[in-house]
Parts: structure tokens; C-alpha cells; sequence
């Protein structure tokens, strides 16, 4: 196998007091691999969460870094340098509040771009993202507040794949959405490992789901496992 795209390397996260800590994530370590699903799965609360904002550099761990290309990318009291923010990307449970409500999806995807510093046509990017996210072009021109649900998911994806990240990860980016919507997005997500040559991280409480993702990590009260 190649070399991993990303690495866990002992990332855990605790909080309360010196006296009394809690730990939200036992230190773990895991890799993704070019052109791989990982799915993460346990009951709520167990630390899939907490492992996911670890993972895209949104919380700090407390322990041990995250590497992407063999390169540090954050780790203990350390969130990622603005230049390589763009390498890991999410996709959120619930994109509609994520997204700026009065701003068209395609504007919305011009500034993530300029804020990340992304190179080239950003037109071209922004069509083969939503080409990718199979986004209807159309809903490029429409505010999140005319989007359905499953729309808004997949202006959410078509976000994240635009500045070309190395690793994509959604975290519950079905759980919101009726059986029939859920699939097709399922399925827009499961091929991205293939279309974009990156990885994939997906956090889900759908056991169907995660027996589609080429391995499964299993978190039990904060412990990391690879069951399959």
C-alpha cells in the first residue's frame, strides 16, 4: 500500500480540571490511504465527534499530531497553519447552517477559495466541483434558503472537493435526510475517493453506510478500534 495521505499519530482530547479530567478520545492512531472510505461509527457521545474535529483541525487535541504527506498539519495546542487548511476539508451534518443564508452557493465557493488561497480559474473549479458533488449547476445561483436538504449537502461537498483537498471528512452528513436522499448522497460521498484520488472520513451511525466504506474504525467511550 502506499504511503498513507493522512496520520492519526496518538490525537486525544480531554477537558475539565487537573483534578478531575475527563477524556473525550483515548489517544489513537489510524492512517488514510489515497483512493480509501473510512467510516467511523459507535452510539452518541462515544468520541466520533470529537476524532472528526481533531481530524480537520477545528479543536486542538491534547495529545499527539495529525500528518498529511508525512508533513504536520496540527496536533497538541495546535490547529493548522492558514496555508494548509485547504488539505483537509468537511462536509457537516447540517450543511443549510453552515453555508452563509443570503449568499448564492457559487459566491459562497469564490470566498472559500480566495480565503484559502486556491489557485486557478475558480469558474472551472467551481464546475468540476459540482459536477463531482452531482450538484445541479442551476442550484449554484440559489441562496441555501431555497435548497432542500439534499441539495444543501451536496453544496456542502461541492465546497469541500473545490479547493482540492487530500482528505474529505463528513461527519453525519446523511443522519438529517429522508431514506431516498440519503442514498443518492451516500453515494455522491462513497465516490469521492475515486474521483478526486483523495480519502475519505466518514462519521455516520448508519451500519449499512459504513459496511460500504472500504474499512470501518469503531469508538467505544472515547477508544479507537479498526473492526474491519
Amino acid at each position: 500500500m502506499s504511503a498513507p495521505v493522512l496520520e492519526a499519530c496518538g490525537i486525544g482530547a480531554a477537558y475539565g480540571t487537573r483534578r478531575r479530567p475527563v477524556t473525550a478520545l483515548h489517544p489513537a492512531d489510524f492512517a488514510l490511504h489515497a483512493g480509501e472510505s473510512v467510516a467511523v461509527i459507535g452510539r452518541s457521545g462515544a468520541g466520533k465527534s470529537t476524532l472528526a474535529e481533531i481530524v480537520l483541525g477545528l479543536r486542538a487535541a491534547s495529545t499527539g499530531h495529525v500528518l498529511v504527506h508525512g508533513e504536520r498539519f496540527c496536533g497538541a495546542g495546535r490547529t493548522p497553519h492558514a496555508a494548509r487548511r485547504h488539505l483537509v476539508q468537511g462536509v457537516p451534518q447540517d450543511a443549510g447552517a453552515s453555508l452563509p443564508p443570503r449568499v448564492p452557493v457559487r459566491a459562497s465557493i469564490e470566498r472559500a477559495l480566495a480565503r484559502l488561497g486556491v489557485p486557478g480559474d475558480p469558474s472551472a473549479r467551481i464546475r468540476a466541483a459540482a459536477d463531482t458533488a452531482s450538484l445541479d449547476p442551476a442550484l449554484l445561483e440559489r441562496t441555501p434558503r431555497r435548497l432542500s436538504g439534499g441539495q444543501a449537502q451536496r453544496a456542502a461537498i461541492a465546497r469541500a472537493v473545490a479547493v482540492g483537498p487530500d482528505v474529505v471528512v463528513a461527519d453525519e452528513p446523511t443522519s438529517a435526510l429522508d431514506a431516498a436522499t440519503s442514498a443518492g448522497l451516500a453515494d455522491a460521498l462513497l465516490s469521492l475517493p475515486a474521483r478526486t484520488g483523495g480519502a475519505l472520513l466518514l462519521v455516520t451511525h448508519d451500519d449499512a453506510l459504513a459496511a460500504r466504506c472500504d474499512r470501518v474504525l469503531t469508538v467505544r467511550d472515547g477508544v479507537v478500534e479498526q473492526t474491519r
